[in-house]
């Protein structure tokens, strides 16, 4: 029983460390956990929620939520995110590129993350039903 606990305490410890310092990896895997499970709106809320920028842009977050909204009516629910490109930039930029699997079409959604004093931020974020946003940058 003591082996429980301590696991659970460690998973707690790990939890909350994690929580602590997102990755561009972690903060992606959050936005399309919540994407996938018809989330899309607090998905988008709480990817930018983490950038203090984002604060005051409540228009175009809705736009945003909108034109997604708009995007899954015609091409159907998310299944499933995949990742197409890991493209680390600069160390202070990276780019994450995935698609999202839909019944009719694949979405495409480019994000940046830029590693500011306080740690990593969600920057940028662009998703489209069309494939420029495949390649590199470098």
């Amino acid at each position: 029983m003591k082996y429980l606990r301590l696991a659970a305490i460690l998973l707690l410890v790990a939890s909350v460390s994690s929580a602590a310092d997102p990755t561009p990896d972690s903060i992606s895997t959050q936005f399309f956990d919540l994407l996938v499970k018809g989330n899309d709106s607090k998905a988008i809320d709480g990817l930018f929620g983490l950038n203090p920028l984002f604060k005051d842009k409540g228009q175009q977050l809705q736009l945003m939520k909108t034109q997604l909204a708009g995007a899954i009516q015609i091409y159907g629910a998310a299944s499933a995110a995949e990742l197409i490109l890991k493209e680390d930039l600069s160390p202070s930029l990276h780019r994450r590129v995935y698609i999202t699997k839909h019944d009719l079409h694949p979405l495409t959604w480019e994000m940046y993350f830029y590693k500011s004093k306080s740690g990593w931020l969600p920057d940028q974020m662009l998703f489209v039903d069309q494939y420029q946003v495949l390649g590199t940058k470098k």
